[in-house]
C-alpha cells in the first residue's frame, strides 16, 4: 500500500494569508496506481469575522480572539476499503493551554462530527454550531468533486471558527485535542472516549425538545416565534435563490449564443461590420462577467449559507427545548406537590364518618397523614431543586441567545455585503462597457 505523504511546505503564515493555497490531491492507495495529477480548487474561504464592538450586548461575554483556524487544502484519499477526503487544519494560538503557537494537522470530516458530538454531550445547554450535512451538501453534485470538496471545506472552517470565538466552548478539551494533537495521538484519543459519549448521547437522545407548558412564558415564546419565522423565511429565500440562479446560467448561455450570433453576422454586413462585432463582443464579455461576478461563487457565497443558518437556527431551537424540557419537569413536580399537599388537607379535614368511633379507622387515618407528611418535604426539595436547574438553564441560554444574535448580526453583515458587492461589480461591468461601444459608434 502507498504511503500517504501529509507534509507540506508551506508555513502557516502562508497558509493563514493565502486565499489560493486549496489543492485537491488524489492519493490512490493501490499497488502499481499512479496517483492523479493535482487539481486547484479556488479557495474563498477566510476567517469567520466576528465583531469587536459588542456594545449593544449587555452580557459579560465577548467572542475570544486569541486563537484562529483555517481549513483549506483538501486532499482525495483512497484506500481499499474506503474513499474519503482529508483537510488541513492550521491554528494560531496565543494561550496558555496551547504550548505552541502554531499547529498544522489533518482531519477528516468523521473527525468534525466525533468533536461536535463531544461538545454537545460536554455542553448540553450551549448553542453548538451545526456542521455541513454527512452524504450530501450540494444535492446533484458529486461528493468528490470541486463544487463539493470546496464548500464543505468553508462550511468546517466555519464550524470550528464558531467554536474558537466562543467564550465558552473555545475552553473545551476535545477542541483542543482536535486543533493539536498528531494522527496517532488523536485516533487512541477518540477511541478512549467512544463508549461514554455514546451512552451519553443515547440519554441526551430521550430529552423532549416539545414544548407544552400550563404557563405563559413571555420571554421565551417570542424566541420560539422569532426562530420559527427566521427559519422559514431563509428557507423560503434559498429555494427563490436556487430559482434566480438556474435563470442565471440559463441566460449566460443564451448571452454567449447571442454574442457568437452578432459575430457571424458582423461578417455579412460590412457597412455595420464594425458595431455588430463590437456589440457581439460586449454581450459575450458581459456573459462571462455574469458568470464570474454572480453565478460561480453562488453555492459557497449565498446557497450553502443560507441552508447553514437554518440549520444553525435548529441547534438554538434545539437547545430552547432542552429547557422547555427542564421546564415541564419543574412544573410537573410542583403539580405533584400541590396535589399531595391538597390530599393531605382532604383527609385531615374529611369529617369523620358513622365509623369513625373505630380505633383502627382512625389510626389508619392519623398513618395516612403521617405518610403524606414525610412525602411533602421531598416533594418540596424536587421542586426547588428543579426550579434551580431551570433557572441556571434559562440564564445559560440568555447568554447563548444573546451571544448568537450578535454572531448572526455579524454574519448576515458579511454575506448580504458580498453579495451587494458581486452585483456592484457585475453591473458597473456592463455599464462600462456598453458606454464605451455606444462612446465609438457615436464618434465613428
Amino acid at each position: 500500500m502507498f504511503k500517504l505523504n501529509l507534509s507540506d511546505s508551506s508555513e502557516p503564515d502562508q497558509m493563514m494569508s493565502d486565499q489560493n493555497s486549496a489543492v485537491l490531491e488524489v492519493s490512490v492507495e493501490e499497488k502499481g496506481a499512479t496517483p492523479t495529477p493535482q487539481t486547484l480548487l479556488n479557495d474563498a474561504s477566510t476567517l469567520v469575522s466576528f465583531p469587536t464592538n459588542t456594545n449593544d450586548f449587555q452580557l459579560k461575554l465577548d467572542f475570544r480572539h486569541d486563537i484562529q483556524v483555517r481549513v483549506d487544502n483538501p486532499q482525495k484519499i483512497v484506500e481499499p476499503l474506503e474513499t474519503y477526503i482529508t483537510y488541513r487544519v492550521s491554528t494560531k494560538a496565543d494561550r496558555t493551554d496551547y504550548p505552541h503557537k502554531e499547529y498544522v494537522i489533518r482531519r477528516r470530516y468523521n473527525d468534525f462530527v466525533w468533536l461536535r458530538q463531544n461538545i454537545a454531550v460536554e455542553y448540553p445547554d450551549r448553542i453548538v454550531p451545526p456542521l455541513p450535512a454527512k452524504h450530501t451538501i450540494l444535492g446533484q453534485l458529486d461528493r468528490y468533486s470541486k463544487e463539493f470538496v470546496t464548500c464543505r471545506m468553508i462550511l468546517l472552517e466555519r464550524f470550528l471558527s464558531r467554536l474558537v470565538c466562543h467564550p465558552i466552548l473555545t475552553e473545551d478539551k476535545h477542541l483542543r485535542v482536535f486543533l493539536t494533537a498528531n494522527a496517532t495521538e488523536f485516533t487512541t484519543y477518540k477511541k478512549r472516549g467512544t463508549g461514554l459519549l455514546r451512552r451519553m448521547s443515547n440519554s441526551l437522545n430521550t430529552i423532549a425538545v416539545s414544548y407544552n407548558s400550563r404557563q405563559v412564558d413571555f420571554e421565551f415564546d417570542p424566541i420560539r416565534n422569532h426562530l420559527h419565522g427566521l427559519s422559514e423565511k431563509l428557507a423560503m429565500l434559498e429555494k427563490v435563490a436556487q430559482r434566480i440562479h438556474k435563470e442565471r446560467k440559463e441566460l449566460c448561455m443564451e448571452s454567449h449564443q447571442l454574442g457568437a450570433a452578432f459575430i457571424e453576422w458582423s461578417s455579412n454586413e460590412q457597412s455595420v461590420s464594425v458595431a455588430l462585432s463590437r456589440i457581439g463582443h460586449t454581450i459575450t464579455a458581459n456573459s462571462s462577467a455574469l458568470r464570474h461576478n454572480l453565478i460561480s461563487n453562488f453555492i459557497s457565497d449565498w446557497a450553502q449559507p443560507l441552508k447553514d443558518y437554518v440549520s444553525y437556527i435548529e441547534c438554538v431551537r434545539e437547545t430552547l427545548g432542552k429547557r422547555d424540557a427542564l421546564q415541564l419537569q419543574y412544573e410537573q413536580s410542583l403539580m405533584d406537590l400541590e396535589k399531595k399537599k391538597a390530599d393531605k388537607d382532604r383527609v385531615t379535614n374529611d369529617e369523620k364518618s358513622l365509623m369513625s368511633f373505630w380505633t383502627k379507622s382512625e389510626m389508619a387515618k392519623e398513618e395516612k397523614i403521617e405518610k403524606m407528611s414525610q412525602v411533602i418535604p421531598k416533594l418540596v426539595s424536587a421542586v426547588e431543586a428543579n426550579q434551580e436547574r431551570l433557572d441556571v438553564c434559562s440564564d445559560v441560554f440568555r447568554q447563548e441567545y444573546g451571544l448568537w444574535k450578535c454572531q448572526k448580526k455579524a454574519d448576515f453583515k458579511s454575506m448580504l455585503t458580498a453579495l451587494a458587492e458581486s452585483h456592484i461589480q457585475y453591473y458597473q461591468h456592463c455599464a462600462a462597457s456598453w458606454d464605451l461601444v455606444f462612446k465609438r459608434m457615436a464618434s465613428e
